[in-house]
């Protein structure tokens, strides 16, 4: 499928006056024509923004033929093409986006991720907040081997966590957090503010215990969606953190001994 058809389909429909017909010589043809898409692509680009609950068919008052019938955006579609935030029920979408926004992020992670987001629209919560879980444990595992090589000795006790097979996922996290408030004036400015650090706290928190087991906790609708509209900034935000760290520190092995002293 064309990349960006979902994309295109959906900002096309929110536009006023936009050709809506179900009738393949309208809505259809137009979009063929407009990406150069096959018609079958379109009609399955069509259908999975259906499934996603972003579309629907409204009968416009026709009794029989369905020609005139009308392809709408709901209101969640509506809010997925104008407000540019970040929504699970999209997750073609989130998924495109995150990789344009942070094009370094693991693909480990992004492969954890997309099984929360079709968990998530599954309607099996914990399943997803689990993998979420996972995917974040991912990104959060490469940023405490990079600030651990970048702080040098001050980072003995993350690197102890890092070493020891019996501390938990949370145990090492708070370890990491603790060094990067401690060393506030050598993080970028707005890539450990205490809001993403909250974030992966509580996330962790849920999903594994102290054993660093998952713990089964019942999550709802709303808690794992929060989660996932939380987790591309955070997941984003510790990528580029941990890029910060690994240059800053080759930069510094590569430095001549005459600048370095």
């Amino acid at each position: 499928m064309t990349v960006n058809l979902r994309e295109h389909i959906l900002q096309h429909l929110v536009t006023s006056q936009a050709e809506n017909r179900f009738g393949d010589a309208y809505l259809v043809q137009q979009v063929t024509t407009a990406t150069r898409s096959p018609r079958t692509e379109v009609f399955e680009a069509l259908w999975g923004l259906v499934g996603d609950g972003l579309i629907y068919l409204d009968k416009a008052g026709q009794s029989s033929s369905t020609d005139n019938w009308r392809w709408r955006p709901s209101q969640r579609g509506i809010q997925v093409a104008t407000q540019g935030r970040w929504e699970p029920h999209d997750p073609d979408g989130y998924l495109r986006r995150l990789r344009r926004t942070e094009p370094g992020i693991d693909p480990r992670a992004l492969v954890y991720l997309e099984e929360a987001l079709r968990a998530f629209n599954a309607q099996c919560f914990l399943a997803s907040s689990v993998m979420l879980g996972v995917a974040s444990e991912q990104v959060v595992n490469e940023l405490t081997a990079t600030a651990a090589a970048f702080f040098g000795p001050t980072a003995e006790k993350l690197r102890k966590a890092i070493g020891n097979p019996r501390a938990s996922q949370n145990a090492r996290f708070e370890e990491l957090r603790k060094l990067l408030e401690s060393h506030r004036h050598q993080v970028p400015e707005g890539l450990a503010d205490p809001l993403t650090l909250d974030a992966v706290t509580d996330l962790l928190r849920i999903t594994r215990n102290a054993a660093g087991h998952p713990t089964g906790a019942q999550v709802d609708h709303d808690t794992a969606y929060t989660h996932l509209q939380m987790a591309a900034a955070y997941l984003a935000k510790m990528t580029r953190l941990a890029a910060h760290f690994s240059r800053s520190e080759r930069a510094a092995v590569e430095l001549p001994t005459s600048v370095k002293s």
